[in-house]
């Protein structure tokens, strides 16, 4: 930027960020670290080198101290010290590891669930990952522009830190919270641990003073980078050699590491965990409050111990507040020996293994704040696996606030020595290892403006597009859309797929990351293999074209592939016409919905299952009944339709699989206007729709067939008749898993009145807003409210409550049936259903065991969990109502959902073919 005075860096942490500058009017100025206002206390201010990425929001009297303060953007979210002062005191009030959360592609990382878990903050005023990480940066910015208002911090140059591990969609919603704040829109962004390289290469500028810090005279040497910070461990391979006639080095980046969840907060949650059974009775968990109040202790535990050496015996000691109100039951306290920790550190996080040792595969240990943490807790495992096939490490660089204790920078140091047949690397200096990633970012900003030589990496990981073979049967290869290391600008054209597209409509394809096929080019073909590849959101686009008159007479358009990644460092995929005449071309985007419970099916691997004649007569009947007035020699009901295309297609309707029904739908959706002719037609057609698209999501393009539905929404019935909007209900609980949230929010917001008014709303009804996982919290908790209310006065009177039974267990269910863990209740409207129905007979009333099988079943999520002794107590009343021990188990220990369940849950039979998700 020519108007710009700084080359500014911000290291974006899990746990703290920083900021840096460096002036860019001189080639050899140095970076140098922004100290950061912000709140020590409510009524002091003071100035650090980090900002912890912590955000508080206060309580009333608290804000009312703060008004006319300046406190940033953000509604009141106080952030830094202060905020990470009160996640010990307050952790309910509190949102932290935004970023680790930018990186988990199964929740919607728009949707406000942070603090997670927390019932101190109503959930209208929780924020979403994607805003928690835009009040971070926006804090920067201000401060920024409160110490420099004569350099605006939007007129300068800027590079934002990421993992190396980060994949595309990681990136992409990182820049999303820069926009958020308020960033330019040219901002940059820099792997980490090449920003942490930057810094050691700024400090050592003179190849002189750089050589000597190398271990020997040899041409080329190896540098790993080891970065373990809050929420990740990060692995980065460089080679700097010598090059002829220049006394400057060559440098490119080798390799990088695949996305690890596993850093400081893992050890927090360990300590945590260590520390448990010396506060909680025997066999008993914390649970609520007092669990985030011990590993908020944790954390500060840990902070204290790693930021100085001492004796093996030194004693740590750690208080909790007690939850009873007698003075000497105010407080909890207990012990904690130097040696604990370190045997936690070294045996847990950073144990001795060989060369060939592979991290764990299992479910993860640590469970907590719904993050899926890395399997494995040894990063020495992973560590080995990233070095597996790589060449010999010369020197590395220690990263991150996690690698202060010098005892573990030995024991990684020592591993890597045993696994180069005794060769220990040389440890290269990083006095600042909690500021060399915003000081390196800062320098490379520089580099850039002075177009000096920098480090040579490019694509960090190679792309690929799944394909399927013509052959039926055939198991899909993958197509390399961009290679490792491609440069920045340069374009890749992939067109020998023979790839159309379908005008007007979304499409979808599935896309893959590889951090270890380096060798393959764009347009390559490969074997799938599991290990090597790891599965990205779907990529998704729709071609619409400018001159409509110019589309192909079958609406399917040939197209070839495009990708480069952006000077910014953004991936960019594109379908491009390969008709000429019609220069156009689409981008192709990440579906980031998140939580989805079914694995896509490309279309062109789909078999209906029936003879493509049989299918066409099929489709012929549908139209052909639908759109003629009623007639008596062949009346219009579902069950008389369903039953003439069995015939058609020599197949029961229990059998036609996923692909038939979809493609059935295809029809029914071109009579979309045929519902006015009459009540019956309407009734028929919706029943049917619900039939041909449940349960809303499953195959490739379900997101497109649920839009084309919603139109029945948006334009209303077109009959005001009871059977009708009945069926229009049963519709909407079928197809609700491909609902989006604002769309469940609608449905139930039409119908809230009549739940609260009516004294016996339909059943449907009540078992529709069961269905809707993904409603508003708020909303959520009300309708149990309400159908406690409601169920507990039928059942006192012997009247049927079925209906509220079984949306009372959805409604309250540990384990959503499609969406993810933010959409689950507290544990405490779980204990209030029980206090409400525990005396009646459970016995006489299966509903009501069904009901509490899933209202507390163990998710080893103890956010999600109800406390131990009211597990045993509802586990009690099942088993004195005959219900089976295998079920009765789930709440007493962690057992994972498996496929049969799942199908059950949704209470009707789903369409063969549909793949659920963990199935």
């Amino acid at each position: 930027m020519a108007s710009a005075k700084f080359s500014i860096g911000i290291d974006l942490g899990t746990t703290n960020c920083a900021m840096a500058y460096c002036a860019l009017g001189q080639e050899d100025a140095v970076s140098e670290v922004f100290g950061i206002s912000q709140w020590e206390s409510l009524d002091r201010l003071a100035e650090s080198n980090t900002l912890p990425s912590f955000l508080y929001l206060p309580t009333g009297p608290e804000a009312a101290q703060l008004s006319g303060a300046q406190t940033g953007r953000g509604a009141g979210w106080l952030s830094g010290r202060f905020a990470r002062k009160r996640a010990g005191e307050t952790p309910g009030r509190v949102a932290h590891s935004a970023k680790s959360w930018l990186g988990h592609h199964a929740v919607d990382r728009q949707a406000k669930f942070l603090p997670w878990g927390s019932e101190q903050i109503p959930p209208e005023e929780k924020i979403s990952p994607i805003y928690a990480s835009a009040l971070l940066l926006n804090y920067l910015r201000g401060a920024w522009d409160m110490k420099f208002p004569n350099a605006p911090f939007d007129a300068q140059d800027i590079a934002i830190t990421v993992p190396a591990s980060f994949d595309a969609v990681a990136q992409r919603l990182t820049l999303d919270s820069a926009a958020e704040a308020g960033f330019p829109k040219n901002v940059r962004l820099l792997e980490e641990p090449q920003a942490a390289f930057y810094r050691w290469l700024e400090a050592h500028r003179e190849p002189d003073a750089l050589w000597s810090q190398l271990p020997s005279d040899a041409a080329a040497h190896h540098v790993l980078v080891i970065d373990v910070g809050g929420g990740t461990s990060d692995f980065s391979l460089f080679e700097i050699g010598r090059q002829k006639g220049s006394p400057l080095p060559a440098i490119r980046r080798v390799a990088v590491s695949d996305h690890i969840l596993l850093g400081g907060d893992n050890i927090d949650l360990a300590l945590a965990h260590l520390l448990e059974p010396r506060f909680a009775a025997k066999g008993e968990k914390l649970a609520g409050s007092q669990w985030d109040d011990l590993v908020a202790r944790s954390r500060d535990l840990k902070e204290r111990c790693l930021a100085t050496e001492g004796p093996p015996d030194e004693e740590f000691p750690v208080t909790l507040p007690g939850r009873g109100s007698n003075l000497f039951t105010a407080t909890l306290s207990a012990k904690i020996l130097r040696s604990e920790i370190n045997t936690v550190l070294l045996d847990g996080f950073f144990p001795e293994c060989a060369a060939d040792a592979r991290p764990a595969q299992a479910e993860a240990a640590l469970i907590e704040w719904g993050l899926p943490y890395a399997a494995d807790s040894a990063v020495t495992r992973y560590l080995a696996d990233f070095l597996r096939e790589r060449p010999a490490v010369d020197a590395i660089l220690f990263n991150g606030g996690s690698l202060y204790p010098e005892s573990l920078r030995q024991r990684i140091q020592q591993q890597i020595g045993a696994w180069q047949d005794g060769a220990p690397p040389h440890v290269l200096a990083n006095p600042e290892p909690d500021l060399a990633v915003a000081r390196g970012a800062a320098r490379f900003g520089s580099i850039l403006h002075h177009r000096a030589a920098r480090i040579e990496s490019g694509a960090a990981r190679s792309i690929y597009l799944e394909v399927h073979a013509a052959e039926k049967g055939q198991p899909p290869s993958l197509v390399c859309l961009l290679p490792r290391g491609a440069d920045p600008g340069e374009i890749h054209h992939i067109d020998q797929l023979g790839i159309e597209l379908r005008l007007n409509r979304p499409v979808r394809f599935q896309s893959y990351y590889s951090t270890r096929h380096d060798k393959d080019r764009a347009g390559a073909l490969v074997a799938h293999k599991r290990e090597h590849f790891h599965k990205l959101p779907p990529l998704q686009t729709i071609a619409r074209l400018a001159d409509p008159a110019a589309a192909p007479e079958n609406n399917r358009l040939p197209v070839n592939l495009t990708s480069t990644l952006t000077e910014l460092g953004l991936l960019e995929l594109e379908c491009v016409s390969a008709v000429p005449g019609i220069d156009q071309s689409w981008p192709l985007t990440f579906d980031l919905r998140g939580g989805q419970a079914a694995a896509g099916i490309a279309e062109n691997e789909a078999d209906p299952g029936v003879a493509p004649a049989a299918l066409e007569k099929a489709q012929q009947r549908i139209i052909s009944i639908f759109s003629k007035h009623l007639d008596s020699s062949d009346p219009l009901t579902a069950a008389r339709l369903q039953k003439s295309l069995e015939e058609i297609l020599d197949l029961p309707k229990a059998q036609w699989n996923l692909f038939l029904i979809r493609a059935l739908w295809g029809t029914l959706k071109r009579c979309i206007p045929c519902r006015k002719n009459s009540v019956d037609h309407e009734e028929a057609w919706l029943i049917l729709a619900g039939y041909f698209l449940r349960p809303g999501f499953g195959a490739e393009m379900d997101p497109a067939r649920i839009d084309d539905l919603w139109r029945i929404h948006s334009e209303g019935l077109a009959h005001s008749d009871k059977r009708v909007k009945l069926q229009q209900y049963i519709l909407w609980r079928r197809v609700a898993g491909g609902l989006d949230r604002d769309r469940q929010q609608s449905v139930i917001d039409a119908e809230l009145a009549k739940l609260h008014q009516q004294k016996n709303p339909a059943a449907e009804l009540v078992r529709l807003a069961g269905s809707l996982e993904r409603i508003d919290p708020a909303t959520k908790a009300e309708l149990i409210e309400l159908f406690l209310t409601k169920s507990t006065a039928l059942a006192e009177q012997g009247a049927y409550a079925a209906p509220y039974f079984v949306s009372l267990g959805l409604l309250l269910n540990r384990t959503p049936l499609y969406s993810g863990p933010e959409n689950v209740v507290s544990p405490e409207l779980v204990a209030k259903a029980f206090e409400q129905l525990r005396d009646f007979d459970w016995k006489k009333t299966p509903d009501l065991g069904e009901l509490f099988l899933r209202a507390a079943r163990v998710t080893d999520n103890r956010a999600l969990d109800l406390p131990k002794p009211l597990r045993r107590e509802i586990a009690g009343k099942l088993e004195k109502a005959d219900v089976p021990a295998f079920k009765v188990y789930r709440l007493e220990e962690f057992v994972a959902i498996d496929r049969s369940e799942r199908v059950s849950l949704y209470g009707e039979s789903l369409p063969p073919g549909l793949i659920l998700a963990g199935s």
